[in-house]
């Protein structure tokens, strides 16, 4: 599969009824979600993220309700996760690979009649009933199209997942359920699971996490009390585990290193039982900002956030071989989120994946300096490779005979009575197909004693 763009031809299916260019139909009464969907594609398709493409289609489509802002997201959230195929049937045709295109055959193959609001020509007509003709699962497309697997990140993930590949790829296809995380700063997993049930959201425990409820996918959680208080925020399983690996504990010193808008922080801080030291890293001050909204709903009350600087300064310096515990949530591929975020497999910078390890080495090397003696490093990433898990774990420890590696399954029984996910390795390892969480990896290291 390609993404360079072909010119129109001719082709028996898809043809022009005479030379000229087609005109273009009279607009049809506007569809606000249909402008918003092709919006956000062509942003995307000029290299913004989805959240910056989507936030920008929205501003600029006024007048859309909760519920038409939901079907934007769902929109584009399946054409992400069908574009490869998609792409697939346009090459075939000839047609040239644009957001409009895109936006024409998935509305051919969800046998659609023509989007309203959106300038449509006698050649998208065409295009859209003869795609109505055709099925995604065309037994000429080649399995890594079928399963959605770009082309940059095929090889690395038939090496990291071998027999396994195609299920997992599969898996990852699918729409995820929806986790929540228990703040235990304002009550238990059971009242939680009480009140949603009132208030129509049906859930059960999470097998692996001590703190999760996961409810069915689509589940619209967002208005409800449990969430509007703080007593239940959005995060996946796999990340929770990764969370609860640290094995933060009320009175210790402890560093989320690549904090974001804060998931992991506000777990960390429930953890700790607002006792201790909580300190919140990020170098996007957009983010820390988010952070400090979360962190507020959540009452969790003993966080401090920090813009990182570029290089470490004078007072960073100052809280070097300080912290208990540090956690690592490197940048990654972010191939393990892929069910989740349909959008990142087609990321060129995720897919530079020597330019990332390169990245998660220096922040690793760099976050391991405020481990104190006996304190702990915890590495992960939602990636599925192993060249950023565990060769960067091997890196780390080749270069800093300081640091051993904990088996992370001794850790766990320190943690919680739940079932370590992860059978046979000394490392958290979460994948879609057979955990049913995001791909996650997690490796606990601790810093020798004198």
């Amino acid at each position: 599969m390609t993404n360079q763009k072909r010119p129109r031809k001719s082709s028996p299916h898809v043809t022009r009824s005479n030379t000229k260019p087609p005109t273009a139909t009279a607009f049809q009464p506007s569809s606000r979600v249909s402008q918003a969907v092709l919006a956000a594609m062509t942003d995307q398709e000029a290299g913004a993220s989805l959240d910056s493409a989507l936030s920008r289609a929205l501003k600029a489509t006024p007048g859309l309700d909760p519920n038409q802002r939901r079907q934007v997201v769902k929109e584009l959230n399946e054409i992400n996760r069908h574009r490869a195929r998609l792409t697939w049937h346009l090459e075939q045709e000839r047609i040239r690979l644009s957001p409009h295109n895109l936006f024409m055959a998935w509305t051919g193959f969800e046998s659609r009649q023509a989007p309203v609001g959106i300038r449509i020509t006698e050649l998208d007509r065409a295009l859209i009933e003869h795609m109505k003709t055709r099925s995604l699962a065309d037994p000429e497309t080649p399995e890594a199209v079928r399963l959605e697997c770009p082309e940059a990140f095929e090889r690395p993930l038939r090496e990291a997942l071998g027999k396994t590949f195609a299920a997992e790829m599969a898996a990852c296809l699918e729409p995820p359920p929806v986790d929540l995380r228990v703040n235990i700063l304002k009550g238990t997993v059971a009242e939680a699971r009480r009140r949603l049930k009132i208030e129509g959201i049906a859930t059960h425990p999470t097998p692996f996490s001590p703190w999760g409820l996961r409810a069915q996918p689509g589940s619209n959680v967002s208005p409800t009390a449990a969430f509007t208080e703080g007593l239940i925020e959005f995060q996946d399983e796999g990340s929770q585990t990764a969370a609860a690996l640290c094995d933060a504990r009320a009175g210790m010193q402890v560093m989320d290193f690549c904090s974001g808008t804060g998931g992991k922080a506000l777990a960390l801080g429930a953890a700790m039982n607002n006792r201790g030291h909580l300190v919140a890293c990020d170098i996007s001050t957009v983010r820390l900002a988010r952070a400090k909204l979360r962190l507020k709903r959540a009452h969790v009350e003993n966080a401090e956030r920090i813009l990182l600087p570029q290089v470490d300064d004078k007072a960073m310096k100052k809280r070097y071989a300080h912290f208990d515990r540090v956690l690592v949530d490197a940048p990654c591929s972010g191939t393990g989120s892929w069910r989740r975020n349909p959008d990142a497999r087609w990321s060129t910078q995720a897919a530079n994946i020597t330019e990332l390890t390169g990245l998660q080495d220096s922040i690793l090397e760099r976050a391991s300096r405020f481990v104190k003696p006996g304190g702990r490093v915890i590495y992960a990433t939602c990636s599925l490779l192993r060249r950023e898990n565990d060769d960067r774990v091997a890196h780390f420890l080749k270069a800093h005979p300081e640091f051993e590696q904990l088996d992370a399954r001794a850790v766990w029984k320190d943690v919680t009575d739940r079932p370590w996910p992860t059978e046979g390795e000394n490392v958290l390892r979460l994948s879609p197909a057979k955990h049913s969480t995001d791909g996650f990896f997690a490796a606990v290291m601790q810093r020798r004693s004198p």
